[in-house]
C-alpha cells in the first residue's frame, strides 16, 4: 500500500509549530483512504488522513502534523486484529513499513535479533528459523508485522512472544522522541501490554529486540502439536520440523486471510479461578483447562461455542464461526462493521448466558461505528 499511497496528498511544509523540531525533508499526507482495503476482514469506513512511514523522520513528520491540526492517531500495521467501523476513522492513520532484520550473537548461547515494526511478522520468523534460533517458532503464520506481536502479546501452542522480547524501541508522541522500553517496563500479560493501557497509547513501536536461543528445545506440550509428532513418529524434533508442524496444523484449523475476510480468534480464552472452573467441568463434563502460574485456569473458549452453545459453523448474512475453529468469524462478504459487531457480541450473551463468563474480544474497534 505504501507504494500506492501517491499523489493527491496534503504536504507537510510550513505547517509545524516553532516549538517542534525543524523540519528536514517533506512527507505527503492523504486524505479520505479506504481502510477496508487495508484490513484483514475487509470492512470499514475512510481514514480522514492517511500516512505511510518507511523510516523515524517519516514517523516523526506524520505525528507533527496529527499534533499541529489536534488528529487522533491509530496506529496501522497489516490490519489483522482489528474491526475498522463504518464511519470509518477521524484523525490520522499511520500504517508503518519500516524495514530490516539484523542479528547479533551474544554469549550463553543466545541471539539477538532486531526487527523492525513494519516488517511481516511470519517472515521474520522464517528467518529465524533459517538461522536455527529458537523461540519464536511456535508463533508461525501469525498475520500481522513485528510492530503489532508486542501490542497483544500475540501467542500460540503454549507460547507467548513476551517469553523472547528483550526491549521495545518506540517513538513518544508526547515528546516527539524516541526511547527504549526494557520487557518488565512493557507490562506483558495475557494478550495485554502497556501499549493497550492509556499510559501507552502514545507509544509507537519501531523495533523489537528478541532474544533467541542458538540451543533450544521444542515446545510441544500442545495437544496438537504432540498429536502430530505422533503421527509423523518424530522424537526429537528439528526447529524446521516443529515450523513445518505449526504451518500445517494453521493451515487445516484456521481460515485464510487470503480466501475470506477474517482477524483469526475473535474472543480472548477467558482466565477463572479453580472454583469456577470446577463449578463449569460439573455442569459441563469434560471441559479442558490449562493451568496458569497464578493458580487459576485458562479454559478454551471455542469448546464452549462448539460443545455448549453449538454454534460451530453457525452465522447469517455472510458471517459465520469457522467450521474448524469457532474461535474465528468469518466474513464471506455482504456485511458491514456494525453488523459483524452485532453478531460477535449475540456470540458473547450467548456464552454468557450458559456459563455466566463475559466474553472479551480479542480484536481492537477502531474509529466510528
Amino acid at each position: 500500500m505504501c507504494s500506492a499511497v501517491t499523489g493527491g496528498g496534503t504536504h507537510l511544509r510550513h505547517l509545524f509549530r516553532s516549538s517542534l523540531p525543524p523540519v528536514t525533508a517533506v512527507h505527503t499526507i492523504q486524505k479520505n483512504i479506504p481502510l477496508r482495503e487495508l484490513v484483514t476482514m475487509r470492512v470499514g469506513g475512510l481514514a480522514r488522513f492517511f500516512s505511510c512511514v518507511k523510516d523515524i523522520e517519516e514517523l516523526s513528520q506524520s505525528i507533527q502534523f496529527a499534533k499541529k491540526e489536534n488528529l487522533p492517531v491509530f496506529i496501522l500495521g497489516e490490519g489483522s486484529n482489528i474491526i475498522v467501523g463504518d464511519k470509518g476513522f477521524p484523525g490520522l492513520v499511520i500504517k508503518t513499513a519500516i524495514r530490516g532484520i539484523s542479528f547479533f550473537d551474544e554469549a550463553n548461547g543466545k541471539t539477538l535479533v532486531s526487527a523492525a515494526a513494519g516488517e511481516n511478522w511470519d517472515r521474520f520468523v522464517q528467518k529465524s528459523v533459517a538461522k536455527k534460533l529458537w523461540g519464536v517458532e511456535n508463533l508461525s503464520a501469525i498475520p500481522g508485522t513485528v510492530g503489532a506481536a508486542p501490542v497483544q502479546n500475540v501467542g500460540a501452542y503454549g507460547v507467548e512472544v513476551k517469553d523472547t522480547i528483550h526491549s521495545v524501541h518506540v517513538f513518544d508522541m508526547h515528546t516527539v522522541k524516541e526511547r527504549t522500553l526494557s520487557r518488565a517496563e512493557c507490562g506483558f500479560s495475557y494478550r495485554d501490554s502497556i501499549f493497550k493501557k492509556p499510559e501507552g497509547k502514545s507509544l509507537v513501536i519501531t523495533k523489537v529486540n528478541f532474544m533467541l536461543k542458538r540451543d533450544g528445545k521444542p515446545q510441544a506440550a500442545y495437544k496438537d502439536i504432540d498429536v502430530s509428532l505422533k503421527e509423523k513418529k518424530l522424537k526429537d524434533p528439528t526447529i524446521e520440523d516443529m515450523r513445518n508442524i505449526i504451518l500445517r496444523i494453521r493451515r487445516n484449523k484456521l481460515p485464510s486471510v487470503k480466501k475470506v475476510g477474517t482477524v483469526g480468534s475473535f474472543f480472548k480464552n477467558p482466565i477463572l479461578s479453580r472454583e469456577k472452573y470446577e463449578a463449569l467441568a460439573y455442569l459441563y463434563p469434560g471441559l479442558p483447562q490449562y493451568p496458569e502460574s497464578s493458580g487459576h485456569v485458562k479454559i478454551p473458549l471455542a469448546w464452549i461455542i462448539d460443545r455448549v452453545c453449538g454454534r460451530r459453523g453457525m452465522g447469517r448474512n455472510g458471517l459465520s464461526l469457522h467450521d474448524t475453529q469457532p474461535l474465528a468469524l468469518v466474513h464471506h462478504g455482504g456485511s458491514n462493521a456494525a453488523e459483524i459487531l452485532e453478531f460477535a457480541n449475540e456470540i458473547a450473551r450467548d456464552i454468557k448466558r450458559h456459563t455466566g463468563i463475559d466474553a472479551e474480544f480479542e480484536v481492537s474497534l477502531v474509529g466510528e461505528f
